[in-house]
């Protein structure tokens, strides 16, 4: 373009595109990837066509629900004020 305009010939401007992008009305954040599939095996989300066996003890389910209080102390108090 500096060549050009040294040698008086016309050229377009450059065109300045809007940098914000939208997808359905609303403003994407950041465009890295669109589509996709992700699958997570056994990481704390399990689907139902995977045969899992949970072994739950009562007695555990008795320990939390006898200490709740303490529990709920802990989590508000010094877990959430970090």
């Amino acid at each position: 373009m500096a060549a050009a305009f040294e040698s008086c010939i016309i050229f377009p401007n450059k065109k300045i595109e809007d940098t914000s992008k939208y997808y359905q009305g609303k403003l994407l954040d950041s465009e890295t990837y669109t589509g996709g599939k992700v699958e997570c095996l056994r990481t704390g989300v399990y689907r139902a066509d995977f045969t899992t066996d949970f072994n739950l003890d009562p007695r555990a389910f008795q320990e939390l629900i006898d200490n709740v209080d303490e529990i709920v102390k802990f989590a508000v108090g010094i877990e959430m004020a970090q």
